[in-house]
């Protein structure tokens, strides 16, 4: 592939509250080594000055798309990634707003894109922003015979390029005709597992997903831990059961069914026994109504 294969590349992130992150992060995408990349950043319906903040800090050097209102994740990242299909991008960087990336992360995507044109999906080495030389994520593959992927070990990171199932959402580099062939996220997901699900029809459509270890990013991962609260257990217990019936994992779809139900008991159960049942409801909530979602897919 030439040296114009996935120019023009955009950068899409979200902002929800969050201006001080996303500003951070953004300062890292303007010190990059990608002087023509344009960055898209989505206002996912903050209740604070956020949008006002980001438009006065970066007049001129970004594009800010105002949703009025929370899409989830899914839905707010397909906004940015329209736009930036609308504007003729040929890959799109979507990455999460409490990351910020190496000066030569996208110099080396880049070089692993138009090195190996039979992948659609690239990413990078995602490290601890608070330890910095501690990995954080490679990605996953899936196993043979496990109802679950196994996380790619750690010292693969010493290779030029790893292939991978799935990569996460936190940082993806995705060429155009993935996202005009498989189509969007899945906005039913709303957040959690919406990458995952993503990636997996990619490969069902038969591109292959990298990882380019030398390409590095930090992810503020204690900070994206603050205390859970339901929503978010209702979502991940939710999207869980949505990803797996979808792609389920391994030799057998019970057993992975068995897993999904055994893995949302457990954290159920770890939080009925720390006192917090409301936390305990909202998984197992969640979870049904995964079910019931996945049903009424099927029955559509």
């Amino acid at each position: 592939m030439d040296d114009y294969s996935i120019r023009p590349l955009f950068a899409v992130m979200l902002n929800l509250n969050s201006a001080e992150d996303t500003a951070a992060s953004v300062e890292s995408l303007l010190a990059a080594d990608a002087p023509e990349m344009k960055i898209v950043v989505v206002d996912n319906g903050s209740t604070d000055d956020s949008a006002a903040v980001l438009r006065a800090r970066f007049s001129g050097q970004i594009e800010l798309l105002v949703s009025g209102r929370n899409l989830g994740f899914a839905g707010g990242i397909n906004l940015g990634l329209r736009h930036a299909l609308k504007c003729g991008a040929a890959a799109v960087l979507v990455m999460n707003n409490d990351t910020l990336v190496d000066p030569a992360m996208i110099r080396y995507l880049s070089s692993a894109a138009m090195e190996h044109p039979e992948a659609g999906i690239f990413a990078p080495a995602i490290y601890d922003h608070a330890r910095r030389e501690r990995l954080w994520r490679l990605g996953d593959r899936r196993h043979r015979w496990l109802p679950f992927p196994l996380q790619i070990p750690y010292h693969e990171a010493a290779r030029v390029l790893v292939p991978a199932d799935y990569v996460t959402g936190c940082a993806m580099l995705i060429r155009r005709d993935v996202l005009e062939r498989v189509g969007l996220f899945d906005e039913d997901y709303f957040f959690y597992f919406e990458d995952a699900d993503f990636c997996g029809r990619a490969r069902r459509a038969g591109y292959v997903i990298y990882v380019a270890p030398q390409a590095r990013m930090w992810h503020k991962a204690a900070a994206t831990a603050r205390r859970v609260k339901p929503l978010v257990r209702f979502h991940r217990a939710r999207g869980q059961v949505m990803f797996y019936r979808a792609h389920p994992q391994g030799f057998s779809r019970l057993l992975t069914g068995l897993y999904v139900i055994a893995k949302t008991l457990l954290q159920a159960g770890r939080d009925a026994l720390a006192g917090d049942f409301t936390l305990a409801a909202a998984s197992v909530r969640g979870a049904l109504d995964g079910y019931r979602h996945s049903r009424a897919q099927r029955l559509a």
